[in-house]
C-alpha cells in the first residue's frame, strides 16, 4: 500500500478530508493531509508544519489539492509551493519513484505557474486523474 500526503491550504480542510476518503477508497494510506488551524494560535502552525514536513519524509505520493482560491483557479499559495518542490527536490537527487500529483492546471495567476507548467512538461509532477 503507497503513502500518501495531500497537501493545500488548510482552508480546505473539509475538502481535504473528502479526498482522504477517496484516496483510501483507491487503496492508499493517507498518512497526512491539511487539516483546521486556529489562526490565533501561533503554536498550532509550527506544529502543523513540523508534522508536515516529518510526513513528507515518509511518503511515497504527494497530491497538492490545489482548488479555487481568492477568485484564483488552481490557486498553490507559498507554502504549498514548497512543499510540493520539497518532494520534487528529493525525486532529483534520489531519483525515486515519489508520484508527485496536483489536483488542477493552476492559472496563469498563480504565482508559481510557470515552474508548475515546467515541473509537469519535465515529468516531475502530473496532473491528478
Amino acid at each position: 500500500m503507497r503513502k500518501i500526503i495531500i497537501a493545500g491550504s488548510a482552508t480546505f480542510y473539509k475538502e481535504a478530508f473528502d479526498m482522504k476518503k477517496e484516496l483510501e477508497s483507491k487503496g492508499y494510506d493517507v498518512i497526512d493531509y491539511p487539516r483546521h488551524i486556529d489562526d490565533s494560535i501561533e503554536v498550532e502552525y509550527k506544529q502543523a508544519y513540523e508534522r508536515f514536513y516529518d510526513s513528507l519524509s515518509k511518503t511515497d505520493d504527494l497530491l497538492l489539492l490545489n482548488l479555487d482560491k481568492k477568485g484564483i483557479e488552481g490557486y498553490i499559495g507559498y507554502e504549498s509551493f514548497a512543499e510540493l518542490s520539497n518532494l520534487v527536490v528529493k525525486k532529483i537527487q534520489v531519483n525515486n519513484n515519489h508520484k508527485i500529483y496536483i489536483y488542477k492546471m493552476p492559472s496563469k495567476q498563480v504565482g508559481c505557474y510557470d515552474e508548475i507548467k515546467h515541473f509537469i512538461e519535465l515529468g516531475y509532477i502530473e496532473l491528478y486523474k
